[in-house]
């Protein structure tokens, strides 16, 4: 080592360590002999050479800079990579950077908002390291690049991430996706898009949102519409409003900001709109009008209600102008169910204008229960409030001296109601205050709720009142009385006050304060500087106070070192006071951070065989430092009489300092204390190499220790080089490791190996005798790598292997595989649809409705699904599959589904209805037997005929394409053949092991009971397998003997009111059928709010009642129940009256059972 290396390392040796960066980068500029002075540091140990890059960095030495980030030291590395990214000297290094250095250089790249620099890289990146780690560099790069590359990356980037950066690309993907899509599909698509959207351009997210909104609702991040009710709203508001949207406008509470920004819309544009939200959100959107503008509004809502029995929320009357409370208030206490409870008429009584009020409550205050006169008191106070009068809260203050003899909870309830009253009260209430405040304090039964409400009223009055010095000085002086009353000041925010108000607040309470600590009692300093938070900072005096107490106490040290301007500085001063507060955590992560040059002090002073919790930055210290730290833990380690459990804290906290932790750890990895070995081996990824732990935790993958190893060899693999990985894992692959390890090994190879992992873990998968759970770990690990054709090869191996493999395979999501992938992928679902064990197959149908999209067209399979009696199926499950069978799947030729023919076991043949195109001929059901899907014969026709259409092998691995027929009218087909052919009425069928013959089932008409759960799904999901499409054959399905009932229910759910006249004639004669299907009406009338309106159900209950008959009546008056809705206001009253003189007297009497009162 040269003389001046010698010097510099001399200069440096006393100086903390953020100087000592300072000194060497400026003399780094300036030193004649740097070159030679670097050459020696370089050779030295990792102190010296992290002095040498920091002097690289300053002089802009870029040689030495990428020399460095190469260096195996991972701290080391990472700073000159981060210097190389900068100056632009990175290019080549990226294939074998270890995840841990790619993932930190991503993170640095966004940061720097460099998009030259990001575009050259995510090239490299996608090449080396695939699409997951180029998602997390996009947001970085230039809009071109988000553009061209978006579309392969969107299913891995954050959306709202890139948004922030690139709004325009995002929104323009997002508008070709929602443009392409079914509207079915667009639901997905705005769940993954409304934050990005909604947070964006606010007349493109309007623009999108009206072209291609969910119907029934709308995308859920409520926040944003307030941004873009700012901008426009009126086009919020007929978002909100449209007629689809009702259902989920009831449900939905609207926020007050966007509330806000809707109030400035004239009254006759906010009155429809508070009509809908009347029953949820009508208040706050009260709250945020003017008070004059309140009242019109609060009518209009209300405009189609009779009110007269209407009894409104406490909080609607709270925000309702003085008049119309007022007006409300009398109208409520008149009902009989007010005006006969006593809590209840109390209650709205303190809404009346405030004479009639305190009147009304008089009772109350003096009555003898303490409880009633507490609620008492509370309203008094609540009815002069809402006046908003100064003079009226004067008086009610006055009337509160009469709380001097009243118990504690009654004294208590008056002034945690008062704490309302600080922005209304004025200097003539000061004496009342001053009254009522000593009464208080000087209560026997005094509580901390009591007194903590008069210190709240204190600093309410000095937030609203800095200017009136009477108030002030009664707030200040009610501050210092209730924080006085015990040991320990019952304070509150005072970093609330307004500024410079804390300076008064502390000025009377200094005397009670140093008065404690004069008697040694510190609580109230502590008190009080945690209630003044940040502002304590700024009080000289009272962190001179502090400073004294850190001799008698160390709490104190806390709150003297809260601020981290001062910390640093103050520290020293600690640990001369009182050396053993480097014990307390904030005081040693100071020194080991940053007062590196008192560690010395710190270490002299440490107790033999005690752990400090946490070693932060032990990298920063000196060698000889880092030594003695090490020395001084190995003395714990060693140490015979210690617990095993405190060794093993010594030797984690050893191996966080450079070199010498890691020799100690070493030396005990093959202790004979299981805890110390154990407690070694996980150490090891903590110390300044944790590269080299990976094959000492790997040689244990087959050892009673494998369970700690392999978690620690987690880690330690994101800090070695992609290229060296198959090398170190194969051994575990294929070698005699437990499942377990080889399981670990596969996920660690596909997450950080290179890109020809896939092909190592191919080998490892086609092993003989490779165990079960080690190949579905491979199948899902090639799942996540599909850019790979290995990985294909792997899933299609797999399709033939075992249960757990297929439920490897069946794990995907769609939103997680490319777009290009999602096809492919989709087969091998479809694939599984048809595998021979059931529980897969089970499985596969379940997933097949998120594969749908991608699987061309499914009915053949789905009815074949359906209509197997054989598999166990719930009605979520039917409802799945069938809203997921595609478009136009429910025709009339689907008739030529062949029907279930129980009874001779085979498939009988139905001959299609002749259509306008000259009928579609005969259908052959396809071979069960064989496996295949069969064939299709289509006749021939005018137009020159179908041909055949020929399904493909399902062992190839695909379906294609059948020609879809009619699920539904499939199913009901097939199914309804089967149930009659069971014969007598109730008597269970089922085919035999050979198919042909019938022997007992303990199912009772199996058929029967798969229509039933299958029409009552499809009713369900009627929106989305397609409502026009399944009446009709519901309509057939009523024609049949014993269905009627669940025909007409499901035609009920099916229907928007609009089918009420069919309903009602298919019920003739038919009377308790009738009764079911007026009930099943009055529920889906309440489902469909935006149809619960007197324009749109008046004609429709008329019409019904002036058919006379019984299914008409019971349907109009299960209707007209709604009416109570409204108050039984026009027309209701005249609707349920025209029912009450119906021709059927059982209408006529259930119409008078309803009561308008």
């Amino acid at each position: 080592m040269i003389e001046a290396t010698r010097e510099l390392l001399a200069v440096l040796e006393p100086l903390p360590y953020r100087k000592r960066l300072h000194h060497v980068a400026a003399w780094a500029k300036t030193a004649p002999e740097r070159a030679a002075v670097c050459a020696d540091l370089r050779a030295g140990g990792q102190y010296e050479r992290h002095l040498a890059l920091i002097a690289a960095m300053s002089s802009r030495d870029l040689a030495a800079i990428d020399e460095f980030a190469g260096d195996p030291v991972p701290t080391l590395r990472a700073v000159a990579l981060d210097a190389a990214l900068r100056t632009g000297t990175l290019a080549g290094r990226i294939a074998d950077l270890t995840a841990v250095d790619r993932r930190r250089l991503y993170r640095r790249v966004r940061r720097l908002r460099r998009p030259d620099l990001a575009d050259r890289l995510i090239r490299d990146v996608l090449t080396y390291h695939g699409p997951r780690e180029a998602a997390a560099v996009l947001p970085a790069c230039g809009a071109d690049t988000v553009r061209e590359l978006l579309p392969t990356l969107e299913h891995l980037v954050n959306m709202a991430a890139l948004a922030r950066r690139h709004p325009t690309p995002v929104h323009e993907r997002f508008r070709e996706r929602l443009a392409a899509a079914e509207p079915a599909r667009r639901t997905w698509i705005w769940y993954e898009a409304a934050q990005p959207i909604l947070d964006g351009d606010p007349e493109v997210a309007l623009d999108l949102l009206e072209r291609y909104g969910p119907e029934d609702s709308l995308p859920s991040a409520r926040h944003a519409y307030a941004r873009l009710a700012l901008i426009d709203p009126e086009r919020v508001t007929a978002l909100l409003s449209a007629p689809g949207r009702r259902a989920w406008l009831l449900r939905t509470p609207l926020r007050p900001s966007l509330l806000r920004r809707l109030a400035v819309l004239p009254d006759e544009r906010l009155a429809p709109f508070a009509r809908l939200i009347r029953d949820r959100s009508l208040p706050d959107l009260l709250a945020a009008l003017p008070p004059a503008r309140r009242g019109a509004v609060y009518d209009a809502a209300l405009a189609d209600v009779d009110t007269g029995k209407r009894v409104p929320v406490v909080r609607e009357m709270e925000v309702l102008p003085a008049a119309i409370r007022i007006r409300e208030a009398r109208r409520i206490l008149a009902l009989p169910v007010i005006r006969d409870d006593e809590a209840q008429a109390l209650t709205w009584s303190s809404f009346l204008d405030f004479p009639a009020a305190s009147a009304a409550l008089e009772s109350a205050i003096r009555a003898g229960d303490a409880g009633v006169r507490a609620r008492g008191y509370a309203l008094l106070v609540a009815a002069a409030l809402r006046t908003r009068d100064p003079r009226t809260v004067a008086e009610v203050t006055a009337r509160l001296r009469w709380l001097r003899n009243e118990h504690d909870p009654v004294r208590t309830a008056a002034l945690t109601a008062l704490v309302g009253a600080a922005r209304l009260l004025t200097p003539a209430a000061v004496d009342d205050l001053s009254k009522i405040t000593t009464d208080a304090i000087e209560a026997r039964d005094a509580s901390p709720a009591g007194i903590g409400a008069l210190g709240r009223l204190a600093i309410g009055v000095l937030h609203h009142h800095f200017d009136e010095p009477e108030l002030v000085e009664w707030a200040v002086a009610t501050i210092e009385r209730t924080s006085t009353v015990w040991s320990v000041p019952s304070l509150h925010r005072l970093d609330l006050l307004r500024r410079g108000q804390e300076v008064m607040v502390f000025a009377r309470l200094r005397p009670f304060v140093a008065a404690a600590s004069a008697r040694g009692s510190h609580r109230p300093l502590f008190a009080l500087t945690a209630a003044l938070g940040d502002r304590a900072h700024h009080l000289q005096d009272l962190q001179d106070m502090l400073r004294t107490a850190i001799a008698d106490t160390r709490e104190a040290v806390g709150y003297w070192l809260d601020d981290r301007r001062t910390r640093g500085e103050r520290v020293a001063e600690v640990l001369a006071v009182d050396p053993e507060t480097a014990r307390l955590p904030i005081v040693w992560q100071t020194v080991c951070a940053n007062r590196t040059d008192l560690l010395d002090t710190v270490l002299d002073a440490m107790e033999p065989h005690r752990v400090p919790a946490g070693v932060p930055h032990p990298e920063r210290w000196l060698p000889r430092q880092q030594r003695r730290f090490v020395d001084l833990m190995e003395r714990v380690v060693d140490a015979a009489g210690v617990p095993s459990r405190e060794r093993a804290e010594a030797l984690r906290a050893a191996a966080r300092v450079p070199e010498a932790g890691r020799e100690l750890v070493r030396r005990h990895l093959d202790s004979p204390d299981v805890v110390l070995a154990e407690a070694a081996l996980g150490a090891l990824i903590w110390t300044d190499r944790p590269d080299l732990a990976l094959p000492d935790l790997l040689a244990h993958a087959g050892g009673e220790r494998a369970r700690v190893a392999l978690y620690a060899a987690a880690r330690a693999v994101g800090h070695i080089p992609p290229s060296r990985l198959p090398g170190l894992l194969n051994t575990v692959l294929t070698g005699p490791a437990k499942v377990t390890s080889r399981k670990e090994a596969v996920r660690l190879l596909g997450r950080y190996g290179p890109p020809g992992a896939m092909g190592t873990l191919l080998e490892a998968y086609r092993l003989d005798g490779q165990h079960r759970d080690v190949r579905a770990a491979i199948v899902s690990t090639a799942r996540q790598n599909l850019d790979v054709e290995e990985s294909w090869t792997i899933l299609d191996a797999a399709a033939g292997g075992s249960r757990e493999e297929y439920e490897a395979v069946l794990g995907a999501v769609p939103a997680r595989v490319p777009v290009e992938h999602r096809p492919r992928y989709a087969a091998l679902v479809v694939a599984a649809c048809h595998v021979p064990d059931r529980e897969i197959r089970r499985a596969a149908y379940r997933e097949l409705p998120r594969w749908a999209p991608w699987s061309g067209d499914l009915t053949g399979m789905l009815v074949d699904r359906i209509t197997d009696l054989d598999e166990v199926l719930d009605g979520d499950e039917a409802a799945r599959l069938m809203a997921h069978a595609g478009t136009g799947w429910l025709d009339t030729a689907l008739d030529r589904l062949a029907a279930l023919d129980t009874a001779e076991g085979g498939l009988a043949r139905l001959r299609a209805p002749d259509v306008a195109d000259g009928g579609l001929g005969r259908l052959r059901a396809p071979d069960v037997a064989d496996g295949g899907l069969g064939r299709l014969r289509a006749p021939d026709v005018a137009d020159g005929g179908l041909g055949r259409l020929r399904a493909p092998d399902v062992a190839d691995g695909g379906l294609g394409r059948l020609r879809a027929p009619d699920v539904a009218g499939g199913v009901l087909g097939r199914l309804g053949a089967g149930d009659v052919a069971g014969g007598v009425p109730g008597r269970p069928v089922v085919r035999d092991a050979a198919g042909s013959g019938v022997v007992p089932s303990r199912a009772d008409r199996p058929a029967r009971r798969r229509i039933e759960l299958i029409v009552r799904a499809a009713a369900r999901r009627g929106s989305g397998v397609g409502r026009a499409e399944l009446i009709p054959e519901i309509r057939r399905l009523a024609g049949r003997p014993g269905y009627l009932r669940l025909a007409l229910a499901s035609l009920v759910e099916l229907g928007r009111l609009d089918n009420l006249d069919e309903i009602a004639d298919r019920c003739a004669g038919r009377p308790v059928v009738t009764v079911d299907v007026a009930q099943r009406v009055g529920a889906r009338v309440r489902q469909l709010p935006e149809l619960i309106d007197a324009e749109v159900l008046a004609p429709l209950i008329r019409g019904l009642t002036a058919r006379g008959d019984l299914p008409g009546g019971l349907i109009a008056l299960s209707l007209a129940r709604i009416g109570a809705t409204f108050g039984w206001g026009w027309p209701w009253r005249d609707l349920l009256l025209a029912l009450r003189a119906h021709p059927d007297p059982e209408v006529s009497d259930s119409a008078y059972e309803i009561d308008m009162g």
